[in-house]
């Protein structure tokens, strides 16, 4: 039983994990509410390539050649969902029976009760938990690497932005293998001492003639006679299930079924005398994922007409990127005593292996495109309006399935994206920022198939230069609109500029909390946090 117990812990951790497969690479932003339409210095292009020119309020008459450095580095996770309290209920009612088991509640005829077995019964219930898990877990997202900006090179307020990062999405999935539980059986005893235990447990608990009360219940009992049992013993054993909460329509029944025929039969092998119930079996995780390597080029101007010029900005990136995607299996039977552990670290070195340019290697090209629309009327001349699509040509990177069925590729989707900012007091030099945002397209992930992502985005931020200092207090929230357990996520930011130099730091958590324990002992955790960091200078000349 206390591998069955680690059977059941293990997969309600790695409960399916999903990633956006975009990555956030500027530490504002996500500070901001990850809103690209507010992304500006050197890495801002990444977001919306007409962010790589400068917005009409930024530009001067003789403006000189700008250049801009960052270097950001952030990390995201989230989890959400209640599969993981149901999971550890499981875990904590598969250890109180094992603890029967061990004490020889179940091989002494003269102290077991219906009670007793149903405990045990209980835990088949549970496994159909395991036979429909919904999809909710946790994913992580990870960023690393340079961005450069040259601004004014041609046309007045145009950019050349180029970006060198890495970047990884990774996550894990469980395979659940009930099927191979069928062979075993409960105790050592069979055939004639199995039925004086069972019946000697109902005289004890005052119920020699126990019979179930529900047609599924009836059911259960003359299955259990069809295959060999006397129909008195049939009954306790259907109507001791039936007290237990089994669901006689799902597989926890069919299993215990099996359970309780090979004990009778004495065939299969015997929990009591410490089967291993993971031998052979296909439980496990599936870690998969891919760390890439990126060069994007982009380039940002204003259209050269007259008047439009100072109305509307227009971009491209091209992305060359390399991949080294990988997809391993992790089987529970492999794990030591803390599955969880295993698992994570199982997963982190996968990762780490991918950034080592090990895995399987994946070229190809994305390209993003995009628009900035500020119209220069009165009261209106702060105003920008964005639209962009990431990934227009949708590239794929093919990787070898560690099991069966499974997607034999990941995909960037195309994904459009819609925002707004609104920026009071420029003139002062007290910019304070009001945005919004959206995804117009939802997006599925591959690395996860289960989770899908379509987010709305809103933020505050308030930038205030005095000559050679200046400062940043950034705010936002935002919201999976595809996931509805997901609740909405706090960001906040700060950031400090002297002459050249500026450092930013953000964070994000989400607003609520899982419990991540037991029923009787929660331990609550954020639904969703990260961090972002950002060292850059910008030099004018």
């Amino acid at each position: 039983m206390k591998y069955t117990c680690l059977l059941v812990l293990t997969i309600a951790l790695a409960t399916t994990a999903g990633a956006e497969e975009w990555v956030d690479f500027h530490t504002p932003t996500f500070g901001g509410g990850g809103i690209g339409s507010t992304a500006r210095g050197a890495t801002g292009a990444r977001y919306n390539p007409a962010n790589a020119a400068m917005r009409p309020w930024e530009r001067g008459e003789n403006d000189p050649i700008r250049m801009e450095f960052s270097l950001p580095t952030s990390f995201a996770a989230s989890i959400h969902g209640d599969d993981f309290q149901k999971m550890f209920d499981v875990v904590e009612a598969a250890n109180d029976v094992f603890d029967q088991f061990q004490a020889g509640a179940f091989n002494n005829p003269t102290s077991a009760t219906l009670n007793d077995y149903q405990d045990v019964f209980g835990i088949f219930s549970k496994l159909d938990i395991l036979d429909s898990l919904s999809g909710d877990g946790v994913y992580g997202t990870s960023s690393t690497g340079i961005g450069m900006r040259l601004s004014n090179l041609f046309l007045g307020g145009d950019g050349l932005s180029v970006t060198v990062g890495g970047f990884a999405i990774a996550g894990a999935a469980t395979i659940v293998d009930l099927e191979s539980l069928r062979n075993f059986r409960f105790v050592d005893e069979s055939g004639a001492n199995w039925d004086t235990m069972v019946l000697g447990a109902a005289t004890l608990s005052g119920q020699p003639t126990k019979s179930p009360n529900t047609p599924a219940g009836q059911q259960f009992s003359l299955d259990l006679q069809a295959a060999g049992y006397p129909a008195q013993e049939a009954d306790i054993l259907a109507a001791t299930a039936e007290d237990s909460g089994i669901n006689f329509g799902g597989v926890g029944s069919s299993i215990l079924l099996d359970f309780l025929v090979n004990t009778r039969n004495g065939t299969g092998q015997s929990l009591e005398s410490g089967a291993d119930p993971l031998e052979g079996n296909g439980s496990g995780f599936v870690i998969r994922g891919l760390a890439f390597y990126e060069v994007g080029l982009s380039y940002g101007f204003p259209l050269p007409v007259p008047v439009i010029g100072d109305w509307l900005s227009v971009g491209a990136t091209i992305r060359f990127i390399q991949a080294y995607t990988f997809s391993h299996f992790l089987a529970i039977q492999d794990m030591n005593s803390d599955g969880i552990k295993d698992m994570l670290s199982n997963l982190g070195r996968q990762t780490e292996e991918a950034y080592k340019f090990k895995g399987n290697s994946r070229f190809n090209v994305g390209l993003d495109l995009g628009v900035v629309f500020t119209p220069q009327i009165p009261l209106l001349d702060t105003l920008a309006l964005s639209f962009t699509v990431r990934n227009v040509n949708g590239p794929e990177f093919r990787w070898d399935p560690a099991t069966y069925p499974e997607p034999s590729l990941i995909r960037f989707d195309p994904q459009a994206v819609a925002g707004a900012s609104y920026t009071f007091l420029y003139d002062m030099g007290l910019p304070l920022t009001v945005a919004v945002e959206a995804d117009l397209t939802r997006i599925s992930s591959d690395i996860l198939p289960r989770y899908h992502s379509q987010f709305i985005r809103g933020a505050v931020t308030f930038e205030p230069q005095f000559g050679g200092f200046g400062f940043g207090v950034r705010t936002g929230i935002f919201k999976n609109l595809a996931d509805a357990e997901q609740a909405f996520t706090f960001t906040a930011g700060l950031g400090l500029r002297l002459w050249f130099f500026h450092l930013d730091f953000a964070g994000q958590v989400g607003l609520t909390t899982q419990d991540f324990g037991t029923t009787a002992d929660p331990k609550a955790i954020p639904q969703r946090f990260g961090f972002s960091v950002d060292l850059g200078i910008d030099i004018k000349f």
